[in-house]
């Protein structure tokens, strides 16, 4: 605190009295009377300059009579402001009068302590520094001019500032916990995150298989409702049909009845002519009785059809009726068919319940006890890390491993590292800073050592997708037409949004240094590296990304022309690959095929996945099948700028027009604005500068055009 500011010293006391030693005679040596003892002489000092019985004397020092701490009470009081704020009152101010005046000495103290506080503006009672700082020279003062109590009140004194130095030294130790404890957090929420997708998609399933059951119980319920209102229809026609049957029977036989009649009537008149014929001839006692017979015969012929018609009235014919109950028939056994099928389907799906539901509890259990196992057993070795030390990546890796034992690839590895490979070292426990001048890039500006947190290669490649994200997120915001922030530039925006403490961020900033350049042979970081340094072209990156996109989108046609099934063939995928990057050679193209087999495994197989080649892992990798493209295109910038090294070749330098002519010829859809920008970044100005630009060296001039994106048709 001495260096922040100085307080004054308190003045001396007025008056003729004097309060403390220090007012008195100086110290003028042993020049005092002097005793002898074991034969030596021993001088004393001055008795005037050691005052003897200073704290005994009565003047030197006011006194405070005890009952005035009954009467005077507190000098100051604390009050609860508006804002619940503690506020320190002196009495004086609230017009109490002062009952038994203080010493002195002790006014003097308090004066000053208050005057302090208001100049130093902490009159609020809370925990402050400055607050401490002026109670610790009050309490200086009093130690100084209390002789007596001097070294106890020094012992308290010592004893509180020491275990204040000890508490912050516990609370700077604690910071960088408290940050590890943070990304631990962050480690975990994220694992949690993962394994909550791997059950969201699997919980997922299971509701689609469940939903698809009911939609086929519900199908077979309206089919059994559609059975039943045509068996209804039918019932309903049938009663309608025997209906009319019913009436073109009583049609016929009243028909029929009538045709009697009128033959009855006919007979009655052809005998009534008979009878005026033979009338003469036939008797008449004969005729009455066969008149009367003939009218007995009428009246049980009449008696009997009635009879017939009320027995026959709701008869049906026998060909109908056999002809209905064997379509009833048929629709009982259907509808009993069905019947029966829901049945099962009500009990598969019963039993399909049950087995999900013991699935889900063996799948709990097995989650404990993999997690169990996991702590205390010795974990397997990642041997797909190795990919990332072996030259040819992922594809010479999986060539090397395919099929060996643990021992065989312990051997391969070691092959592999014997034949030159990196070396991770540990490296200093602090890094230097660079300074804070303006060649410094401004997310490394900082003065004194940073500490090394030994980033590794996995968190590196995490945070360098985390920094390719936001920053796409950050220029998709800018307005059209406004100018791109450099990767440098933005870094040190991510890191400050980031990380809130000044040295955390710088942490992290040396660290993403450091481990960049390590890791720089990997092909994300490399690319990371370079845009990073301002020697590879950003758009790069954004054009690989939307090729990659592109792509996937080709193929999904492809697949959506089909039916959508999933799967497309090797000829669809190689036709895919034709349409979006038609500058592929017979080569090139076979060993795309082949990074598609081996990274699903499907080197006999008629169809393929073509979606699981284009996911990536938890680091931000592709698959075997994505690194093959992103190898393609990174050949093809580098044959581009051979090209022009040879159509160049006898040159030492290289002028403006003579690139542009040959970019114009590779490229011959690019506009002004993008010529421009392409003719800046190999010549290392801007785009207003490029016609003054001054010829470049040859093999800079290439090197720069092969690490810039030159959309090529």
């Amino acid at each position: 605190m001495e260096g922040r500011m100085m307080v004054a010293r308190l003045p001396p006391i007025e008056g003729g009295r004097t309060i403390s030693p220090r007012a008195g005679q100086q110290f003028e040596g042993l020049t005092g009377p002097s005793y002898k003892l074991d034969d030596k002489i021993h001088p004393l000092p001055n008795p005037k300059s050691l005052r003897p019985y200073v704290d005994t004397r009565s003047g030197d020092v006011d006194t405070w009579p005890a009952h005035a701490s009954g009467q005077a009470g507190a000098s100051t009081t604390l009050m609860l402001s508006k804002n619940k704020s503690l506020i320190l009152y002196d009495e004086e101010a609230m017009g109490k009068p002062k009952m038994i005046p203080k010493p002195r000495f002790l006014e003097q103290l308090e004066s000053y302590l208050k005057k302090e506080l208001r100049a130093l503006g902490v009159t609020d009672v809370n925990a402050n520094e400055l607050r401490l700082q002026a109670h610790r020279e009050v309490f200086e003062y009093l130690i100084e001019d209390f002789k007596t109590y001097k070294p106890l009140l020094s012992g308290i004194k010592n004893e509180y500032e020491m275990m204040l130095a000890y508490q912050r030294q516990v609370i700077r130790e604690l910071e960088p916990l408290k940050q590890m404890l943070v990304t631990v957090s962050e480690q975990c929420d994220q694992k949690i995150m993962s394994i909550r997708e791997e059950e969201k998609q699997e919980i997922k399933d299971l509701k689609a298989e469940n939903k698809r059951l009911l939609e086929k119980i519900q199908n077979m319920q309206n089919e059994r409702l559609d059975l039943v209102a045509e068996v209804k229809k039918l019932e309903d026609d049938l009663a309608e049909t025997y209906k009319n049957y019913r009436d073109e029977l009583d049609s016929k036989k009243m028909l029929l009845q009538e045709m009697n009649d009128m033959r009855d009537q006919k007979d009655d008149l052809m005998a009534s002519k008979e009878s005026a014929e033979m009338e003469a001839q036939d008797d008449p006692v004969t005729l009455k009785i066969a008149l009367r017979q003939a009218r007995e015969d009428e009246k049980n012929a009449t008696k009997r059809l009635n009879d017939m018609i009320t027995n026959y009235y709701d008869v049906i014919p026998r060909r109908d009726f056999e002809t209905l109950e064997a379509k009833h028939n048929a629709l009982v056994e259907s509808t009993e068919t069905l019947k029966d099928d829901f049945d099962k389907l009500k009990l598969e799906h019963d039993t399909l319940l049950d087995i999900q539901k013991q699935v889900t509890k063996q799948r709990d259990e097995f989650y404990v006890e993999l997690e169990q196992m996991k702590r205390a057993s010795t974990p397997r070795p990642d041997w797909e890390k190795c990919a990332d030390v072996v030259s040819g990546g992922v594809v010479r890796w999986k060539e090397l491993s395919d099929g060996k034992t643990s021992n065989d690839l312990v051997d391969a590895l070691l092959s592999e590292i014997q034949a030159g490979g990196p070396v991770d070292s540990g490296g200093a426990e602090y890094f230097d800073g660079q300074g804070t001048g303006p060649s410094v890039p401004k997310y490394l500006r900082f003065d004194g050592p940073v500490r090394n947190r030994r980033l590794g290669k996995r968190d590196c490649l995490l945070l360098i997708r985390d920094i390719w994200r936001e920053k796409a997120a950050h220029d998709a915001s800018k307005a059209e037409g406004e100018k791109r922030d450099s990767m440098a530039d933005f870094l040190d925006t991510y890191l400050s949004r980031r990380f809130a403490m000044e040295q955390m961020k710088v942490e992290w900033a040396y660290n993403l240094h450091d481990a960049c350049q390590k890791y720089s042979s990997d092909e994300l970081v490399g690319l990371f590296w370079g845009v990073l340094e301002n020697n590879v072209d950003e758009e790069i990156y954004h054009d690989q990304m939307t090729k990659i996109e592109q792509l996937l989108n080709q193929l999904t046609s492809i697949d959506v022309e089909k039916g959508n099934p999933g799967k497309i063939t090797k000829n669809e995928l190689i036709s895919g690959i034709q349409t979006v990057l038609p500058n592929v050679d017979e080569e090139s193209m076979a060993a795309l095929v082949k990074g598609a087999e081996l990274e699903l495994d499907a080197q006999n197989a008629e169809e393929i996945d073509y979606k699981e080649m284009f996911k990536e892992d938890d680091e931000g990798r592709f698959g075997p099948f994505l690194d093959e493209v992103l190898k393609w295109m990174k050949q093809d910038r580098l044959n581009f700028g051979e090209e022009v090294k040879q159509k160049l070749e006898g040159s030492s330098k290289v002028e403006v027009d003579e690139m542009k002519q040959l970019v114009m010829g590779a490229a011959p859809n690019l506009d002004t604005p993008q010529l421009l920008k392409i003719l800046a970044w190999v010549y290392e100005t801007t785009p207003e500068n490029v016609p003054s630009a001054e010829a470049a060296e040859l093999s800079r001039a290439i090197e720069r055009l092969q690490n810039c994106h030159v959309p090529r048709s």
